[in-house]
């Protein structure tokens, strides 16, 4: 694939920022719109993150058919934060507009656009995902728990700034309550992958999210939980999961 480094400027951030992005090598040979793949990093990375980690590219390049985007947000769990700046609709909104004006290629239906990602980007594409489920049509959540299960009482600062002073599962930040509220409505439900390393030490929090939704009558999220045994919080089951779920939406399982 053809890796693309791009210094954008987001209006909605007021700053530059950084975006990643592998294409296919001949994407003029592929007659429909490339299918995407956004990819979130965790709270430690960045944009380079799962092209130095993963196999990611190795794998993508597989599918002749697709694009993966790769985003900095930073230390923000991809939202809006209270406290701060607007990094759910630079990645669920802006961003999407910005890249495809860019790449003419990259393709706007729901169905061809997946938003995926790890532990803190894990968290921030099921928010961003169940914000704006009419622009993407699958999430794939991985090593991602629900910050409402968080323990912040060591980090009551960082909290704040990011979730605000309130109980965040009463809040716009709970993914459990977002998940149970899109179901009340007339939106599109994206299909739901999720999964976890055997010995992550948040594999509670990720089975919780995994209990609720299994819980639903007539699976509407489409739900597949996968648990990687005898791994952790780490890049290969991570990586290993993203494979999967690429898989899972190329048609190819």
């Amino acid at each position: 694939m053809t890796l693309m480094q791009f210094h954008i400027y987001s209006a909605v951030l007021q700053m530059g920022m950084d975006v990643w992005a592998l294409m296919p090598d001949k994407p003029q040979q592929v007659e429909e719109p490339l299918k995407v793949l956004w990819l979130l990093h965790g709270g430690s990375g960045d944009q380079t993150a799962w092209v130095r980690d993963t196999r990611i590219e190795a794998y993508a390049s597989k599918y002749k058919n697709m694009a993966v985007i790769l985003p900095n947000a930073y230390h923000s769990c991809f939202i809006d934060m209270a406290m701060g700046q607007k990094f759910g609709e630079y990645i669920g909104v802006e961003l999407p507009r910005i890249m495809r004006g860019l790449l003419p290629n990259l393709s706007a239906r729901r169905e061809d656009n997946w938003i995926s990602g790890f532990s803190n980007g894990g968290y921030g594409c099921l928010h961003v995902g169940f914000s704006h489920p009419e622009t993407f049509g699958a999430i794939g959540a991985y090593g991602a728990g629900d910050k409402a299960d968080a323990d912040f009482s060591y980090r009551m600062k960082d909290k704040i700034r990011m979730f605000g002073e309130g109980d965040i599962k009463e809040s716009q930040y709970c993914v459990r309550k977002m998940i149970r509220e899109l179901l009340l409505t007339d939106r599109p439900k994206p299909i739901l992958d999720h999964g976890c390393g055997e010995f992550d030490p948040w594999r509670n929090m990720n089975e919780m999210i995994r209990d609720e939704v299994q819980g639903f009558d007539g699976d509407p999220y489409q739900y597949c939980f996968t648990l990687i045994e005898g791994d952790g919080h780490t890049g290969t089951a991570s990586g290993a999961l993203v494979e999967m779920f690429i898989k899972r939406m190329q048609g190819d399982e």
